[in-house]
This record gives structure tokens, C-alpha cells and sequence, in this order.
């Protein structure tokens, strides 16, 4: 603090106005939760600031380090610095109990610390992350932390605050805590808030309710890496790290840790089994998904593949034929809710209007047994049961026509995210497009793929 430091009546009346004057002003002065007990400011700092100000409810995936959780500390010393004489209750959600006491101890230590703070009435003195804070005696301003992974329906609040709601980037969540949380966000978060509902975090996965156009509807959205142009080698907060600085980071860190932690890439992004760059040389932006009633059959080999789902995990029929060394995509259909009688007609008519010799499909859970025993199944249909050995066979064939370039993708975003979503330990997060489906019908239809030298039995 410098020492011509004054407390004046217009800059209280200017920082209860302005969230950006505020955190200039005020809760700059918070130095010891600083980095250093310094504050750093800059254009970003108040781009920040002017969008909560206008925005009740946002949500924001953006780089580590990078004014995240602090905009939301500062935002709820603002409520309870313009509110003086009002009793306001705050809700302060993180993935679970112990991070949320953290964040909401750490808002504690800012109110305390700061001088425009001085006079303020501590309630429990003797909990250190449970906030229940006065300037008159009378009114209470309230901030209670909530794990999302424990807490139970019935919370209400006029601000709602979700820091980190997946958790640390460096800890990977298993696909049903990520379900869980989704679920959570969707059917109970956004029931809770009265007034104003502020999220702030970073990705998982592609499928995170952050990418939900039904979720995301009623929220102003900000994606923020910390690259602002790799070109120009322009960053998104100058004043708080430079270029060279993001590049120390990138090599201390690892590429992989680094893209998740400040270019915003999904954690299981980064784990994919197949890699995206790779994927994408192999999609060929000009080839059409065939409708089957207008394809002209001829003498190449075609195949298929199918994974079968029917709920919450949609089949998908994946259909090849080999052009000279490649397997170049005709047809991807996705059997959104079909039931299994539908999804064998279809199959039936494609087998003969692309002239399928082999169609392989997914009988581990059984799904077409009764089919099959009854005879209803073509006979161009395989039965094939997952075992560890066999899926990863089928994953590391696919994989090897890929890098070989032996295949060509239709320029599909549903299945390119449904194969991409798939890591290294061949698991996939469930999602509104799907569970990794079109990763296996491609893989079941690619066990023809010769190119691997990966010998693949169906039974």
C-alpha cells in the first residue's frame, strides 16, 4: 500500500458503482492473498470485471493462474462492499468440500487484510472458512463453501458462485464422476440461484456441460487461452506473463499438461487415443455421406462396422469400401433411440444397397442374440465379443491405418468427437453425442484393414 493511501467518500461511492474501479481500487489491496502481496492489473483484468459487472450469469473456461478464482473472491467482497447494510447469503460450490473451504477461507483472509475492510464485524471468528461477516451489527453477509460431489437438494441462494467444478486439470476424473457432475450442474445448479449464477473452471472433456448449447443457453460464455495469437506471439495477460514466460511454462510442464492447463484443452482431449492431428490429415473434406438409394455399387470391397446402443449410448453404423490401398468412408449413421428391430432393417437394406460383405457388430452385452437365434440377422453380420486383448488390437489396427494415411473420414464433427473422445486406456465419457460409439464401429469395420498386420478373430 502507498503511503499518500486515503480512504475518501468518492472512492467509496465509485467502487461500490464499478467492479472494475473496485478491483482496482480495493481489492487490490487484499495483498495478502497476492502473489508476492503484489497486485498486477491490465487490459484483461478490467475486460474481466466490465463482463461480470453486466453479465448475472457467466461462465468461463480459462488458462490456470489467470484471474480466475480471484475475479470470483473479488466479486463477492464487491456484493458485500455495496451492500453494507443488507444481509446477503453466498453459496460457494467447488468439486468438493475441502477445495470450496479453501476458496471461501482465502475470501476470508482478503476481507480481513484490507483496510477498507477495517471496521467490518467478524461473527465466527473461530471458523476460518465459513464467512459470516457485518458493517452495522444488524445485517450478516454469508458465505457458505459446498462440495458438488456431497451436498444435498434443498440449497437456495441469490448468488451462486462454481470454482473448479471438475476439479484440478492435473487430476483426470473417471467418466462417471464426470457424468455425475454434469448431471448435477444441470438438474440442481441451476435451480438454485435467485440472482446471479457465476462458473468458473477448466474442462474435462468436450461433453462438459461448458459445451452445452442447452445448458449454456441463459449464460454469457468465454473459452480464454492464455495464446492469444502463436503468430504474434500475443498473450491474453501481458502484464501478468509474457510470451517467453508461457514458453518456460510449455517446457517445464510438458506439452500435454501445458494445453490443458492454459490453452483450455479438454483433459481427456489430450489423452486421446488417436491423435487429432493425425485424424484430421485423414479426413476428406469433399466426400458425401452416401444416402444408400442413391449409392452405384461396383466390384471393391465393402465393409462395416457396428456399435450397438439403443438409450444412452446411440449405435453407430460405420461403412468402408477399399479404393487401391485405402478404405475410403461412404456412410456414418447414428441410431439415436431406434430400436433394435428398426436398426436391423436399416442394416438389412444397407448391407444390399452398398453391397456389405462383412458387417461386424459389438455382441458383448447381447443385444441381437434373440435376433440372431431366430434367424433375423443377415448373414453379412459377425458377431464379436470385447475382451481387453481384442479391443485393443482392434484400437492399435485402426490407429496404424490412420498414421499410415490407408483411410479417409467423412468430415463428420459427431463422429471425428466420438472417436477423438476415446483415451489411452480406451475409455470414453458419456455424453449427449455418444460414449466413444463411432470410435468401435470404425474400429470393427477397419479389422479388414490389412495395413496392421493385426490379426483380429471375430468370435
Amino acid at each position: 500500500m502507498s503511503d499518500d493511501f486515503e480512504i475518501t467518500i468518492a472512492k467509496v461511492k465509485h467502487a461500490r458503482a464499478s467492479f472494475r474501479y473496485f478491483t482496482q481500487e480495493v481489492f487490490s489491496r487484499s495483498s495478502d492473498i497476492m502473489k508476492n502481496g503484489e497486485w498486477t492489473g491490465g487490459d484483461y483484468i478490467d475486460d474481466i470485471c466490465n463482463w461480470l459487472q453486466d453479465n448475472p450469469t457467466t461462465i468461463r473456461v480459462s488458462a490456470r493462474d489467470h484471474f480466475k478464482s480471484m475475479s470470483l473472491y473479488a466479486y463477492i467482497m464487491w456484493l458485500f462492499f455495496r451492500n453494507p447494510h443488507k444481509s446477503i447469503e453466498v453459496q460457494y460450490f467447488s468439486y468438493n468440500g475441502k477445495m470450496a473451504s479453501y476458496h471461501v477461507g482465502k475470501i476470508k483472509t482478503a476481507i480481513l487484510c484490507n483496510p477498507y475492510f477495517a471496521q467490518v464485524i467478524d461473527k465466527k471468528q473461530q471458523a476460518d472458512s465459513v464467512i459470516a461477516f457485518s458493517f452495522d451489527g444488524k445485517s450478516s453477509f454469508d458465505v457458505t463453501p459446498r462440495g458438488l460431489m456431497e451436498f444435498k437438494r434443498g440449497v437456495h441462494a441469490p448468488y451462486i458462485f462454481v470454482d473448479d467444478p471438475m476439479q484440478d486439470p492435473e487430476n483426470k476424473l473417471v467418466p462417471t464422476k464426470i457424468i455425475r457432475i454434469n448431471d448435477i450442474m444441470t438438474t440442481q445448479i441451476l435451480d438454485m440461484y435467485q440472482n446471479e449464477l457465476h462458473i468458473a473452471g477448466t474442462a474435462q472433456t468436450n461433453g462438459d456441460f461448458y459445451f452445452d448449447p442447452d445448458f449454456t443457453t441463459r449464460f454469457s460464455v468465454r473459452i480464454l487461452p492464455a495464446e492469444k495469437d502463436a503468430k504474434t506471439k500475443t498473450v491474453l495477460w501481458k502484464e501478468w506473463i509474457d510470451w517467453d514466460g508461457l514458453m518456460m511454462k510449455k517446457k517445464e510442464r510438458g506439452e500435454k499438461i501445458y494445453n490443458q492447463e492454459y490453452l483450455c484443452s479438454p483433459v481427456y482431449s489430450e489423452e486421446a487415443y488417436v491423435n487429432p492431428e493425425q485424424y484430421d490429415l485423414c479426413v476428406n473434406q469433399s466426400l458425401p455421406n452416401w444416402d444408400m438409394n442413391k449409392y452405384v455399387k461396383d466390384d471393391s470391397d465393402v465393409v462395416g462396422g457396428l456399435d450397438i446402443g439403443k438409450k444412452a449410448h446411440p449405435s453407430h453404423l460405420a461403412i468402408f469400401k477399399k479404393t487401391g490401398d485405402k478404405w475410403i468412408q461412404l456412410h456414418s449413421k447414428w441410431f439415436d433411440q431406434w430400436d433394435y428391430t428398426d436398426q436391423v432393417q436399416y442394416l438389412q437394406q444397407a448391407i444390399e444397397k452398398f453391397g456389405m460383405y462383412i458387417v461386424p457388430y459389438d455382441a458383448t452385452r447381447g443385444e441381437f442374440e434373440a435376433l440372431d437365434e431366430q434367424g433375423e440377422l443377415p448373414a453379412e453380420m459377425e458377431p464379436f465379443v470385447f475382451t481387453f486383448k481384442k479391443k485393443h488390437s482392434l484400437a492399435t489396427n485402426m490407429d496404424k491405418a490412420i498414421l499410415n494415411k490407408e483411410v479417409e473420414f467423412l468430415p463428420e464433427a459427431r463422429q471425428r468427437s466420438q472417436i477423438l473422445c476415446v483415451n489411452n486406456d480406451l475409455q470414453a465419457p458419456e455424453t449427449k453425442e455418444g460414449h466413444g460409439d463411432a470410435f468401435w464401429s470404425v474400429c470393427l469395420a477397419l479389422s479388414e484393414y490389412e495395413g496392421g498386420n493385426v490379426e483380429v478373430s471375430l468370435i
